[in-house]
């Protein structure tokens, strides 16, 4: 059996078929020996590489009744020698990587297309803001829009961990968004969700379903890999893999674990001095030490939150996250508040969706006293990570805000909802017990500073003024006769 292929117009009766395009094909069978497929330019411009064949150049070749040479190439079934291994190891830490295939429109309408491959673009710029995750580009994933595959051949082509794919319906108005999200290993959907929206507004919508899309995928994921990261032979971790493990530990909000992240990301380091996420979070650490009252020397924490977090932005100085943390050590150990907010603005004009700016912007608002501003943007923070497993820091900090702008009822249901999720985070204990005081309920107020000093037995009032960042400001007195009241001592 031979084959000859071309793609083009014909003329079609009720007897045969003819054409030029026709008579090509039939020519390029003559090509072809027993077995095997020859094909046009415009054939192998509509293959995908290794996916729908490995082709063979025969070069220019002269057809019988064909005025001009024509190019001509050989299609062989496709080998698996050809598809690159999936998530290569040791690159910038072994980050997941991820691929976004257009969304299919099945309305039948063509005019329609575009807006998949819209929303797919934009889901990809979303994601790839995200430090942690590589994403391949639109133009590697072009070639698969209007094809059916099977997901998990997709992905090793590409050579990415999970494929997000999806579909999108139309009635009269009304668009339907199906997303999913594959893991390549398994071939398996491990999350899959819809969208709905109104298309009289098509760019707002693009914008609200692109960022929703992104806002799920980027924890979901995050969480697949501290579970994968889990199933590994402790010398067998990546540097991303023992970066994942020590953020989980990290916000287990114990001393001991806390020496656990920071051996974990040490470790990271050696691993691969290149990756930029596990100084940021070194950095974090010691932040972290410092405002749970736990450092046993706090201007060292101070010291080596700084050389972290610079360490950091000479590898990527472009890293939101980075620029995030670097930020918070100016902001909150330094107490050097313009700093830290130029770090957070320019990385919300990297990454507008860098959660970690928006809310550390948040306490730098409030420490100066804006206090409307502050309740703002933590609102903004919220919204963007509402699936985030360390809310509780989140609405920690939404509800210091709300103390500062008066709140205070706010403040205590912000607080509290903290606390649920986190009993051991003590910043908040003190914005709970401030709230409590200031909004006169002075026996519950009096109930929580009791477990806040079983939390952190050395606080007073002026050692707690002392480091707070917003000292300065007219509210921090008012904080102070709060503390005091609450049952704090006032000083050793």
């Amino acid at each position: 059996l031979r084959m000859g292929a071309q793609v083009g117009e014909l003329i079609a009766d009720a007897r045969d078929v003819y054409g030029h395009d026709v008579n090509l094909a039939a020519r390029l069978t003559t090509l072809a020996g027993p077995g095997e497929i020859v094909v046009s330019a415009d054939v192998r411009d509509q293959l995908t590489p290794t996916l729908d064949a490995d082709i063979e150049d025969l070069g220019e070749r002269r057809l019988k009744n064909v005025q001009r040479p024509v190019r001509a190439f050989r299609a062989w079934p496709p080998g698996q020698a050809a598809r690159r291994a999936v998530a290569p190891r040791a690159r910038m830490g072994d980050r997941p990587s991820i691929a976004v295939l257009p969304f299919r429109n099945l309305s039948g309408d063509v005019q329609r297309d575009i807006l998949g491959d819209v929303i797919a673009d934009d889901v990809i710029g979303h994601l790839s803001r995200v430090a942690e995750l590589t994403v391949i580009s639109r133009l590697s994933t072009t070639p698969f829009r209007d094809r059916i595959y099977e997901p998990k051949n997709v992905a090793e082509v590409l050579g990415v961990r999970y494929l997000l794919t999806g579909k999108i319906q139309f009635s009269g108005t009304r668009l339907r968004l199906m997303a999913e999200l594959v893991e390549a290993e398994g071939g398996r959907v491990v999350w899959a969700d819809r969208f709905d929206g109104s298309i009289t507004n098509i760019f707002e919508l693009q914008d609200e379903m692109s960022l929703a899309i992104a806002k799920r995928i980027v924890p979901f994921v995050r969480e697949l890999e501290l579970k994968r990261s889990r199933a590994q032979r402790p010398e067998n971790l990546t540097a991303y893999e023992r970066t994942l493990q020590a953020i989980d530990h990290l916000y287990r909000g114990t001393p001991e674990d806390m020496e656990h992240a920071r051996a974990m990301l040490e470790a990271a380091i050696q691993s691969d001095p290149s990756f930029v996420a596990p100084y940021a979070w070194l950095a974090r650490l010691c932040v972290l030490r410092v405002g749970q009252g736990w450092s046993p020397d706090p201007k060292r924490d101070a010291i080596d939150a700084k050389r972290f977090a610079e360490s950091a932005l000479e590898k990527d100085g472009t890293d939101s996250w980075a620029l995030s943390v670097y930020g918070l050590v100016a902001a909150y150990l330094n107490k050097d508040l313009e700093t830290g907010i130029a770090r957070y603005n320019k990385a919300l004009t990297i990454n507008p969706s860098a959660a970690s700016a928006w809310v550390w912007s948040t306490s730098a608002h409030a420490w100066l006293g804006q206090g409307e501003e502050a309740v703002k943007r933590s609102h903004r923070a919220i919204e963007l990570s509402p699936f985030d497993p360390h809310m509780y820091t989140f609405t920690s900090i939404a509800g210091t805000a709300h103390a500062v702008a008066g709140q205070y009822d706010k403040a205590i249901e912000l607080c509290q909802r903290s606390l649920r999720e986190n009993r051991l985070y003590i910043a908040t204990h003190r914005i709970l017990a401030i709230s409590l005081a200031l909004s006169g309920r002075v026996e519950e107020a009096r109930r929580v500073a009791t477990e806040l000093l079983t939390l952190e037995p050395r606080l007073t009032v002026s050692g707690w003024r002392h480091r707070y960042p917003g000292s300065a400001s007219a509210h921090a007195e008012l904080f102070c006769e709060a503390l005091a009241t609450a049952g704090i001592p006032r000083q050793y």
